[in-house]
């Protein structure tokens, strides 16, 4: 009996070592999906995967799926890792009946990926198969059929006759784009759950979205007005000029202002009618120079009012369309001006200047006393310029875009082990960046500009 015990602990110990000898834990797609494939395969059922997907927001993909072929069950235990002896004896008799009756597939993305499946209707559902037309012609049915993903996960399992639903299944991508693959099983009986094999993928309880409601009611025009005047007489505005015009019947129209150089904030508010039944008030907006086109700013927010913020180098006629008033009321222009702050250079060109007084003016940094003491050009890609400077001192460094489109710009100042960086943003053409030396002697500023042939133009102040 002591030899028997001891022979069983021995066996025992040497199958937990088995276990615990294997490829170490992975989080990447490939390896979530044969971990899927391995615990249906160990459970019996005939497994197979497709080949991975791309799937892209608006385009629906229809996917063939076919039962997998006999002795697949085998297959994916061996491409996973061979379970051997031991996991199939944890998987009992379950798996090992003759007829297949159910068809599983399982879509695994990454788990920030959003995606919807939706199988082919059933011979003779007009609705249903109406619903799956819609959905691949990029129409949003209001349709149960969809299944969402959770965690980057969807699983369809459909028995006896439901299984020629699986036939096709559409995918429809919810993020902008992903990646995905398929697990399809064929077994006796329902398999478990992917969020039981990949616990990580576990969900909890999701709210419905609900209804918002209407969106806020803005409140008087006049109020409105004089509110965003006092805000910008206390941000240092040096005046306020108001202009106001009527909107056409469908709430659009256009201002065309001239404006002086230096940095502006320009209001669009619309007035609320006093009508019950009235449409939302919602302003979109942007601003562009009249003759050139160039955007200065624009403004699609949900807000009902629109806010634009752009510097310029020179006095220039600038065109501002809008769209979104509740019909013909009154919409007014309100201009918040800011003067062009002093030794802002200006041989790079009027635009230069703007961009890089519009630096000066989103960082509030205050107005400098001097002359630049460093000054550079530069062009596409990263671009690295060090500076001299006096211990003990701040400094700003602003870069603009002197000509050229830009898709990103970034400045960024390094002194030691001590790093600041600034972003120029979605719409703005300028960045900047203030740093401090303690003991440092001089400071290595990088540029990065991507963007179709873009010059740009750096500058550095000393700061009291």
């Amino acid at each position: 009996m002591a030899r028997v015990t001891r022979a069983a602990v021995l066996s025992l110990l040497t199958a937990l070592a088995g276990l615990s000898v294997g490829a170490p834990a992975r989080a990447d797609l490939s390896d979530d999906a044969a971990r899927v494939a391995r615990m249906w395969s160990l459970s019996g059922a005939r497994v197979a995967r497709l080949p991975p997907l791309f799937v892209e927001h608006g385009r629906s993909r229809l996917i063939a799926i076919s039962p997998p072929p006999a002795g697949a069950a085998g297959a994916a235990a061996d491409a996973a890792g061979r379970a051997g002896a031991a996991g199939a004896a944890r998987a009992p008799a379950v798996g090992r009946a003759k007829a297949d009756d159910c068809l599983t597939v399982a879509f695994l993305a990454p788990r920030i990926v959003e995606f919807t499946v939706e199988p082919e209707p059933a011979p003779g559902d007009a609705s249903a198969l109406g619903g799956l037309v819609d959905r691949l012609r990029g129409r949003e049915p209001d349709d149960e059929r969809r299944v969402h993903s959770a965690a980057g996960a969807a699983m369809i399992t459909r028995c006896g006759p439901a299984r020629e639903e699986l036939r096709r299944v559409a995918v429809d991508m919810l993020s902008p784009r992903g990646a995905l693959d398929v697990v399809v099983a064929a077994s006796s009986g329902v398999l478990d759950r992917v969020e039981s094999i990949l616990p990580e993928r576990a969900f909890g309880p999701v709210a419905p979205r609900g209804d918002p409601g209407r969106p806020a009611e803005p409140g008087p025009l006049d109020a409105r007005v004089a509110r965003a005047a006092r805000r910008a007489r206390a941000e240092g505005a040096l005046r306020v000029v108001p202009t106001d015009m009527r909107a056409s019947v469908v709430g659009t129209g256009q201002f065309s202002v001239k404006l002086s150089e230096g940095c502006h904030r320009v209001d669009l508010m619309a007035e609320v009618p006093s009508a019950t039944v009235r449409r939302a008030t919602d302003i979109d907006a942007e601003a562009r120079e009249a003759g050139t086109g160039r955007l200065l700013d624009r403004d699609r927010s949900d807000a009902p009012d629109a806010r634009l913020d752009f510097c310029l180098g020179e006095p220039a006629v600038v065109e501002v369309p809008f769209l979104g008033a509740a019909g013909p009321v009154k919409v007014v222009l309100s201009d918040a001006q800011w003067s062009m702050a002093p030794y802002v250079p200006g041989h790079f060109g009027a635009r230069a200047r703007g961009n890089l007084a519009a630096a000066l003016h989103r960082r509030h940094a205050p107005a400098p006393r001097a002359q630049p003491i460093a000054e550079a050009v530069g062009t596409q890609g990263d671009t690295l310029v060090p500076v001299q400077i006096e211990p003990g001192r701040c400094y700003f460094a602003a870069a603009a875009l002197v000509r050229g489109e830009m898709r990103a710009l970034r400045i960024s100042a390094e002194l030691g082990d001590r790093a600041a960086r600034d972003d120029a943003g979605d719409r703005s053409e300028g960045a900047g960046v203030a740093f401090c030396s303690d003991l440092e002697e001089s400071a290595a500023l990088r540029v990065a500009a991507r963007g179709n042939s873009p010059v740009w133009v750096l500058a550095v102040w000393p700061m009291d």
